[in-house]
């Protein structure tokens, strides 16, 4: 760059003599932000514009402006190395621009390249243009090959990591394992044969509670060990193979940059005016000059070395440990609780990027019934006494749904495997040999595959080995081979050696650091503190995209909404361990509290004082967080604060409009909330006869089903769907008592309570019905009111299913059923909108439904637009 005199901050005279004019100096607050040639290198620009005739000028700013607008967009260097020729080849060593001119604005380039803020400052100050705010798309080509989580992502957050990813890059390879199954069955202990520092030390395990997460490497025998002392080694050798690699002159990306830089010095040798032109400055002090350049940083490794060169410690141990682990998987292995009040929660991290252990007991027989079943059927989705089988196939069905194989949004992708069936007690199983009790392992699990639909997706996960174990003999062959096909299977998946950001290895290891320290929760504002400690800050802006992978991957939970995108949930399993604190047991609960603790149990009211308790109750991380844990619980509809009023219907059909046009439809009046929550899914007690709620004798509309794909919905579904309507609607009261059941809820749409929303489910449906309690009521008056109930219905639904890939379909049950009759008469909703009657095949009497009647109350505005599209 140009030099400065350190009194002026003006060029040398040399410059002057040129004839150069300067401009008022720079603005002041640009001198806070750039140095001094910066500054210098602007100014140089305006006077070289000055100077050019109108067909150069033009052509000068058309190289300047892409140069800029790549550098602050996607920084692709081949664009950059092309506006750099077309610079030397049509300006550059010619009767426009000297050999020094043409210097000089060689290094305006290199730092309008290195620097975007200074290239929106160039383009401002020089054009009085600013850099397009348009995010220039990167092609189907470029993005098809990165990360598919990525890919999801807007175009702006697509173009900022691959812009992260110019800088330098590193192929990953992690496993992320989970082991599934009912409480009792072994999996603690399965897990601790896994990993080499428990077997050390096996002992009869406590029952997990929540999660229990265990990060480990592999050494060079395919064995795990627990990534501790192992972890600042690991972050360094990371650091010093993409040094290596980028600094090898067959791949280094510095070849490109120099390529550019010796261009410019062989066609100052080539010229044919150099040797007058060097007499103001030798041709060898321009060399040394791109010499310097080319050994800049453009590839942002700087960093890299400087944290090798810095923290490398080659002590023996290290030099150890490294080579033992110079494998470079790692595992983080996920062993959840069986007790099924946490089922509702260990969805929220099953995900596609998993490998999955299903482990059975193989001394319990399918048909047998789990320990206090009834209560467990609640949460698993069983109605009645919940068996073996039952939790097998919810977890399957739980892993299928989360697979991101179900999408409509997508073509369906080809599933591969990634579930492992494990039986366990191999030690007190009948057989006499090992031969004979894999048989009957195989023929356990063969007996409860075929419980599912013939064709059912589910068969597809499966992966055909299967491996029975004993616990407690830690040397028994089985978890070895057990290690080496978990590795073996993740090697296949898509994810497998996917490529992020290098720089982002710091912001990992701030991550471990701070979880190492038993950092669980963290205010954003710390994060950021953290991040800018390093060597190479990602700013906020990438952080928050570096935040939003780390949550779809599954190693953080960050959302990025609200006031909950002020935290960041360092250890997954704090959710669960907030969520727990909910469920009653053995807290010791104040005197005074009794009666509403006992109202707790039996109701899942939770009154302020109630909730005072249960956080006084909770460990320290989550106490010290309590009001983020209650924002948490809200958001994620495990608690919600019922209303107190709604707008009464009665004489405002001028309101019907508002109201159509607005998605929510009802919800939008900023209710007043009863000062307490519902805690859904704690709901105990079921419904009085069903058929009093779900078909009484008064006027309503059909019945609305939404039916989930797979014969597959997670009890949860509906659970959160109540705490979304506890939200919306006032609960109805019946004999003094809230309508709130153990798989049905009722909520008053008007101020009257004339009008009644009901809502249940059984299996993989839920229901929807609205009945008046006022026998002259003409619904038709009120489809408006109807059509916003279900669109609010349907939207929840779908940003439940957001978070998994499952899909539901609306239907209406037969208008002629007396009664509601579970999974009959149901008519596909989409079928009525290419044909103009169904014919309904359970009613004893033959029949068609005709479109009109079937979706005059639900579905009015689709019929009102078919008939103007009609006319």
């Amino acid at each position: 760059m140009l030099s400065v005199d350190a009194k002026s901050g003006k060029p040398p005279k040399r410059s002057q003599e040129k004839g150069y004019t300067y401009p008022i100096e720079a603005d002041i607050y640009v001198k806070d932000e750039f140095d001094p040639n910066s500054i210098v290198l602007v100014q140089t620009l305006q006077l070289l514009n000055q100077k050019v005739e109108e067909q150069d000028h033009k052509l000068l700013k058309d190289i300047v402006s892409r140069i800029a607008n790549e550098s602050v967009s996607s920084k692709n260097y081949s664009v950059f190395k092309e506006y750099v020729r077309r610079f030397v080849n049509g300006l550059g060593f010619s009767e426009k621009f000297s050999v020094n001119e043409t210097e000089d604005i060689f290094n305006i380039l290199i730092e309008i390249w290195e620097n975007p803020k200074f290239a929106s400052y160039v383009l401002k100050k020089v054009y009085n243009e600013d850099v397009s705010d348009a995010v220039i798309p990167i092609g189907k080509e470029i993005s098809d090959q990165l990360p598919e989580d990525v890919q999801q992502l807007d175009p702006k957050a697509i173009t900022l990591f691959y812009k992260a990813l110019k800088d330098g890059k590193e192929k990953v390879n992690n496993i992320r394992l989970m082991v599934l199954g009912m409480c009792g069955v072994g999996k603690t202990s399965l897990v601790k044969n896994l990993i080499r520092d428990f077997r050390k030390k096996l002992s009869e395990p406590l029952s997990t509670e929540g999660i229990d997460v265990h990060r480990c490497k592999l050494t060079t025998d395919g064995d795990w060990f627990l990534d501790k002392e192992l972890k600042v080694v690991r972050y360094e050798y990371r650091m010093q193979k993409v040094v290596t690699k980028n600094t090898n002159p067959a791949t280094s990306a510095n070849d490109e940059i120099a390529s550019s830089h010796d261009l410019f010095v062989n066609t100052v040798t080539s010229s044919k005016d150099h040797e007058t032109q060097t007499q103001s400055e030798p041709l060898q002090t321009i060399k040394e000059k791109i010499a310097l350049h080319k050994e800049d940083d453009i590839v942002g490794l700087k960093f890299a070395k400087m944290m090798v060169e810095t923290s490398s410690d080659h002590s023996e141990k290290r030099k150890a440990l490294l080579d033992e682990s110079k494998n470079e998987v790692t595992v983080s292995v996920w062993d959840f609780a069986g007790q099924p009040q946490y089922y509702s929660t260990h969805q929220f991290f099953l995900n596609k990027r998993s490998i999955y252990i299903v482990v059975m007991d193989m001394t319990k027989e399918l048909k047998d019934a789990v320990g206090d079943s009834e209560e467990i059927g609640i949460w698993c989705g069983s109605v009645d006494d919940c068996t073996y089988l039952d939790i097998f196939k919810f977890w399957l069905n739980a892993i299928h749904m989360n697979s991101d194989y179900q999408s409509k949004t997508q073509q369906r992708k080809t599933i591969k495997k990634t579930v492992i069936l494990v039986g366990t007690r191999k030690d007190k199983m009948k057989g006499n040999d090992l031969e004979e009790k894999e048989n009957i392992m195989n023929s356990y699990f063969d007996n409860a595959l075929f419980s599912f639909d013939h064709g059912s997706p589910i068969f597809e996960h499966i992966y055909p080995k299967r491996f029975l174990v004993d616990n407690l003999t830690p040397n028994d062959s089985a978890f070895a081979e057990l290690r080496k096909e978990i590795v073996s299977l993740a090697a296949e998946q898509d994810y497998w050696g996917e490529e992020y950001p290098v720089r982002w290895i710091h912001m990992e290891q701030t991550l471990d650091k701070m979880r190492d320290e038993k950092r669980q929760i963290e205010h954003i504002k710390t994060v950021e503190e953290e991040d800018l400690k390093n060597l190479h800050p990602l700013g906020k802006e990438e952080l928050t995209l570096f935040l939003e992978i780390q949550h779809k991957q599954g190693n953080i939970i960050f959302f990025n909404t609200g006031e909950l995108k002020n935290f960041v949930v360092l250890a997954p399993q704090w959710i669960i361990e907030a969520f727990r604190c909910f469920i009653p047991h053995n807290q010791k609960i104040e005197s005074t509290v009794l009666k509403d603790w006992e109202e707790y149990i039996k109701h899942a009211i939770l009154k302020p004082n109630v909730l005072l308790e249960v956080m006084k109750n909770s460990p320290p991380y989550i106490h010290e967080y309590k009001n983020a844990v209650v924002r948490y619980m809200e958001y994620l509809n495990v608690i919600a604060k019922p209303v107190t009023s709604v707008l009464d219907i009665t004489g405002v059909l001028d309101q019907q409009k508002r109201v159509c046009e607005e998605t929510s439809g009802i919800d939008d009046h900023n209710p007043t909330m009863l000062d307490c929550h519902i805690v859904p899914c704690l709901l105990r007690f079921p419904p009085p006869p069903l058929k009093k709620f779900t078909s009484p004798d008064i006027p309503r509309t059909p019945v609305l089903a939404f039916v989930f794909c797979g014969k597959f919905m997670p009890p949860s579904f509906f659970h959160r769907l109540v705490a979304v309507c506890i939200r919306a609607w006032p609960i109805s009261k019946e004999s003094n008592l809230y309508c709130l059941f153990n798989g049905l809820a009722i909520f008053a749409l008007n101020s009257s309570s004339t009008y009644t929303l009901r809502i249940w489910y059984r299996d993989f449906i839920i229901y929807a019905r609205i009945a008046c309690y006022s026998k002259n009521a003409k619904l038709e008056e009120f489809v408006w009111l109807f059509q916003g109930v279900r669109h609010k219905l349907e939207k929840s639904l779908h940003d439940f299913v957001c978070q998994s890939s499952s899909e539901f379909e609306e239907y209406i049950q037969c208008p002629n059923m007396q009664e509601y009759i579970h999974n009959e008469g149901l008519l596909r909703v989409a079928q009525f909108k290419y044909e103009t009657e169904i014919f309904c095949s359970y009613c004893s009497i033959p029949h068609t439904v005709k479109q009109s009647d079937a979706l005059k109350h639900w579905f009015k505005e689709w019929l009102d637009q078919k008939e103007t599209d009609d006319n």
